[in-house]
C-alpha cells in the first residue's frame, strides 16, 4: 500500500524531460597529460572529449593559452551547451570572455561563459589565457518511448576529494528517483532527482526512473572513496657524473601535480623550468596535490674534469681468452673486463654465457671511477639478456641489440640471464681530479678525522655535508654512509 501511494504521488508531479545528459569536469579529478600549456593535450569523460592545441588540462584549473584553440566533441549525442566557469570574472585575467566564437556569450561580471547550439562538436579561440576551475557539458541523448532504468554519471567507482554525480533516464519526459543504500523494498527516504549533487564520502546509491504509473528496475552502484597519493618525481637524467654542464629536469607521473625542489633539503621552490647544473651537487624533489604529497626524492651529479674512453674490440683485444668456453681476463688499462663462463670467438666478438653457477661479468676500474659502458650487442644475443648485479647503482638501459649503464663506480657488475654477445664494449672513465669518497673534510686522505666530521654533519645539518660525504652514493648523507666511512677506513687504514 505504500508503495501504491508513493507511486500515485509521483504521477501527480510535474513531468520533465531527463533525456538531457550532463558531463562534469573538474581539474584534479578529470584530467590530461599537461601541467604547463605549451603543447597539445586532451581529456575524455563519459564519451565527451575537451581539447586544445596549447592546453594545460592536468593543472590546478584547466588552462587554455593565448592565440590556441579550445574543442570540445561528443561520441555519444550532439551538443546542446557547454559551461566554462573561469578563475576570472568577465574583463578580469583568466575571465570567460577570454574565448570568442560562434555560439558563445558571457555577461559582464560574471564567472561563467556559455557555448549553445547543436553540434558533436566545436571550437573556441582565446584571445588571451583561459582557466576553467569546471566545464559542464550538456549532451542530447536519443529518447526511446518504453520505461528504461536511469544512468549514473559516473557509474560508481573510486574517487578523491569530492565527486559530483548526475542521472539521466533515455525514456522522455521519465522522472528519476534515487535514495543512499541497497534497495529494500522500503521506499521511505526516496528523492526526485532535479540535478547533480556531490558525493564525499563512500555512499552506495539507487535510482529507479517512473513515468505513467509504473516504475523501471533498480540500479544500484557504490562511490568509494580512496585516499589520494602522489608519484614522486622523477630527475631526468638521473643522478650521476656529467662534463662540463647539464640541465636536469623534473616529471611527475601524477595529474595535476605541482613540483618542488631543493638544494639543501629545507628551502623549497616551485619547479617550472630545467635546473642548469655546473658543479658537484644534490637536488630534492617532492610532488604536491592539494594537501597529499609524494615522498621527498633526491639525485646526487658529479662533475668529472674529462673523459676516457676504453674500447674493448672482440677482433684485437682478446687478453687470455680463445674459442675455448672458458673464464678469461680482458685488461686495457685503468679497466679490467672479467667473464666467468665464456669465450672470444674467431669471429671478432665476446661470447658471455649464463645463467649458471661461473657467469659472471664484471668491470673494474684501477683508477679513475666508470661513468659509462656502452655495449654494442648482435641480433638474438643483445645487451637486454644482461640486467644489474644486486648491490650496483646506476642506470641501465637497452634498445635494439645495444645497452648502455651510467653512474659512478669502480665497479660494475651484470647479471647474464641469456647468452649474450658483443663485438665491440666501450668503457667511459672520469679523468682528471674526480671527488674522493670518504674524504669529508677534504684533506686528500681518508682517515679519522673524517669520521669526526662526519659525525659533526649528521647532528648539525646533513645537507650541508660535501659530496664526498654521500660514500655509498645514493645521494642522500645519512648514518649508512657513516658505517661505510668505518668499513672503508678498516678495509684501508691511514694514518691521520
Amino acid at each position: 500500500m505504500k508503495k501504491l501511494f508513493s507511486l500515485l504521488f509521483v504521477a501527480l508531479l510535474a513531468m520533465s524531460a531527463w533525456a538531457d545528459t550532463t558531463v562534469t569536469f573538474i581539474p584534479g579529478t578529470t584530467t590530461g597529460n599537461n601541467s604547463a600549456a605549451n603543447a597539445a593535450d586532451e581529456m575524455t569523460l563519459d564519451g565527451v572529449t575537451i581539447s586544445g592545441n596549447k592546453a594545460a588540462l592536468a593543472a590546478s584549473t584547466y588552462r587554455f593559452a593565448a592565440g590556441s584553440k579550445a574543442t570540445v566533441s561528443s561520441s555519444v549525442g550532439n551538443i546542446k551547451k557547454v559551461e566554462f566557469t573561469c578563475e576570472g570574472s568577465y574583463s578580469q585575467s583568466y575571465g570567460p570572455d577570454q574565448f570568442y566564437g560562434d555560439g558563445y556569450t558571457c555577461q559582464s561580471g560574471s564567472h561563467v561563459g556559455t557555448w549553445t547550439g547543436d553540434a558533436a562538436s566545436f571550437s573556441l579561440n582565446t584571445a588571451s589565457q583561459v582557466r576553467c576551475t569546471k566545464i559542464v557539458v550538456t549532451i542530447a541523448e536519443e529518447t526511446v518511448d518504453e520505461l528504461v532504468a536511469p544512468e549514473f554519471h559516473p557509474n560508481g567507482g573510486e574517487f578523491t576529494g569530492s565527486l559530483a554525480v548526475t542521472l539521466t533516464c533515455a525514456t522522455e519526459n521519465a522522472e528519476i528517483f534515487y535514495f543512499e543504500g541497497e534497495p529494500d523494498g522500503d521506499w521511505a527516504g526516496f528523492e526526485r532527482y532535479d540535478g547533480e549533487f556531490y558525493v564525499t564520502e563512500t555512499k552506495t546509491y539507487t535510482a529507479y526512473s517512473s513515468k505513467g504509473g509504473e516504475i523501471s528496475d533498480y540500479v544500484t552502484v557504490t562511490f568509494t572513496k580512496v585516499q589520494p597519493t602522489v608519484e614522486a618525481p622523477v630527475f631526468t637524467p638521473a643522478a650521476g657524473t656529467f662534463v662540463d654542464r647539464i640541465e636536469v629536469t623534473l616529471a611527475c607521473a601524477t595529474p595535476g601535480a605541482t613540483i618542488y625542489y631543493s638544494l639543501d633539503n629545507e628551502l623549497w621552490s616551485q619547479y617550472i623550468d630545467p635546473i642548469p647544473v655546473t658543479d658537484d651537487i644534490t637536488i630534492w624533489a617532492k610532488a604536491k596535490v592539494g594537501d597529499v604529497e609524494s615522498e621527498v626524492v633526491s639525485a646526487s651529479y658529479i662533475k668529472v674534469i674529462d673523459t676516457v674512453d676504453v674500447t674493448f674490440d672482440g677482433a684485437v683485444d682478446k687478453g687470455d681468452g680463445d674459442n675455448t668456453r672458458h673464464h678469461f681476463t680482458v685488461v686495457k688499462d685503468p679497466v679490467t673486463m672479467y667473464v666467468g663462463d665464456g669465450l672470444v670467438h674467431d669471429s671478432g666478438h665476446y661470447r658471455i654465457y649464463g645463467p649458471n653457477d661461473s657467469s659472471a661479468f664484471v668491470f673494474t676500474s684501477a683508477g679513475a671511477p666508470i661513468i659509462k659502458i656502452e655495449f654494442n650487442g648482435m641480433s638474438g644475443y643483445t645487451a637486454s639478456n644482461l640486467s644489474l648485479a644486486e648491490g650496483n647503482d646506476g642506470n641501465w638501459t637497452t634498445g635494439g641489440n645495444d645497452g648502455t649503464w651510467e653512474g659512478y663506480a669502480n665497479e660494475v657488475a651484470f647479471n647474464v640471464n641469456k647468452q649474450a654477445r658483443f663485438e665491440t664494449i666501450i668503457v667511459t672513465v672520469a679523468a682528471g681530479e674526480a671527488p674522493l669518497l670518504g674524504d669529508v673534510n677534504k684533506d686528500g686522505s681518508v682517515n679519522i678525522a673524517d669520521v669526526t666530521a662526519l659525525i659533526d654533519y649528521l647532528l648539525n645539518d646533513a645537507s650541508a655535508a660535501p659530496v664526498e660525504a654521500d660514500v655509498n652514493q645514493d645521494g642522500i648523507v645519512n648514518v649508512a654512509d657513516l658505517t661505510d666511512l668505518i668499513d672503508l677506513m678498516l678495509s684501508n687504514p691511514v694514518e691521520p
